[in-house]
């Protein structure tokens, strides 16, 4: 059975993942309270009914933490990487899951996108070159494709998903449409077995979402890549749910321990730092604000010139339809900054963010 059937979804990890992926409250707000905390420091305040510690020493004692530089962000952008490796022994392995996680916390959008494993950018496809060129190669190749720059990035194999959604107590994932998948590849990888799910809600274990993840050949409609992205899109939605569950190992959170726990030896690995994720957790109360938008860079942007070896490329890839990705990268910056609609006759308010939900590679999760 060829490797790459067992996709991994590049999902992000508890602390870390919730807070990129629904966490941060509007600018305006975190302003005011920077504002707040500074005042009361300069002032140095002290409580007088407790007689003790006043918010001025708290404010104090916050600032010797280590500042995160994703707090200057006008949109920060995580790459979410899942890789092809069964074994934490192997060297070489595809990210064939790519998602990045965008959001602009001014407008209250988080954006997931999506790219085809096979896209043909920096002179390989897309998936070899973290391992063939280096993680930096992989992150120009994001950048060129979606026009942001990206911030940091985190990977994640096949034992540390199923480990991370177990850990959870199992995630809830809204299935969209019932399918079956005859051709699924066994836990052993040496046969076939069939896999099920019906549309509705499923808490599913670690086992149970890496199939619903994987799955490919699925019938009604759900036997491509493109709809693999999209429900790889709804178990990153259950994660955010799923930490904060009474049967989570994690719950409540404590986020040192957390960080260090995901990121040990043997475990995931991640670019960002202690600081970023308390930055980001800070903000996890408020993910209810925002409108999350699963998008899959398709047909649209992309096209298959041909067979092996009768592409130029000698493989089985697609290329953009535009080298410098200009539409996509309109497109993108649309959904990131919807336009707001004026008011109807006589003061009615209609306002509402434009987006393009009537098109099949988009889908709007929440809000």
């Amino acid at each position: 059975m060829n490797k790459k059937l067992f996709i991994q979804l590049a999902v992000v990890t508890g602390a870390i993942a919730t807070g990129i992926f629904l966490g941060l409250r509007p600018r305006f707000i975190r302003q005011e309270e920077e504002n707040l905390a500074k005042s009361s420091l300069e002032e140095g305040t002290e409580d007088e009914n407790s007689g003790g510690i006043g918010f001025g020493d708290l404010a104090s004692k916050e600032a010797e933490k280590p500042k995160s530089e994703l707090a200057n962000k006008d949109v920060i952008n995580v790459l979410l990487l899942g890789i092809d490796r069964r074994s934490k022994a192997a060297t070489t392995y595809n990210t064939d899951v790519m998602i990045l996680a965008s959001l602009n916390p001014e407008d209250n959008v988080m954006l997931l996108t999506s790219v085809p494993r096979d896209l043909w950018v920096n002179s390989n496809k897309i998936n070899a070159l973290y391992s063939v060129k280096g993680p930096e190669t992989l992150i120009d190749a994001f950048e060129q494709v979606t026009g942001l720059e990206v911030d940091g990035y985190i990977r994640c194999d096949f034992e540390d998903f199923r480990w991370i959604v177990d850990s959870f107590g199992g995630v809830p994932v809204e299935v969209e449409r019932s399918f079956t998948d005859t051709h699924f590849p066994n836990n052993t990888d040496t046969g076939l077995k069939p896999v099920s799910f019906e549309a509705g809600r499923e808490v599913m274990d670690g086992w149970r979402a890496l199939d619903f993840a994987r799955s490919r050949k699925g019938t009604n409609g759900e036997g491509s890549d493109l709809m693999r992205a999209k429900r790889q899109h709804r178990i990153l939605a259950g994660m955010v749910e799923g930490v904060s569950q009474p049967a989570s190992d994690f719950w409540p959170m404590d986020i040192e321990k957390f960080y260090k726990a995901v990121t040990a030896a043997q475990r995931m690995y991640t670019t960002l730092k202690l600081e970023d994720v308390r930055y980001l957790w800070d903000f996890y109360k408020d993910r209810e604000d925002y409108k999350v938008v699963s998008f899959v860079v398709d047909g649209k942007y992309v096209y298959h010139p041909g067979l092996y070896p009768n592409s130029e490329y000698h493989a089985w890839v697609f290329i953009p339809r535009e080298p410098d990705f200009a539409s996509l990268h309109e497109d993108i910056q649309e959904m990131l900054f919807p336009v707001e609609e004026a008011a109807g006759p006589a003061g009615e308010d209609t306002t509402q963010a434009t987006s393009k939900t009537t098109e099949p590679n988009l889908v709007i999760l929440s809000n």
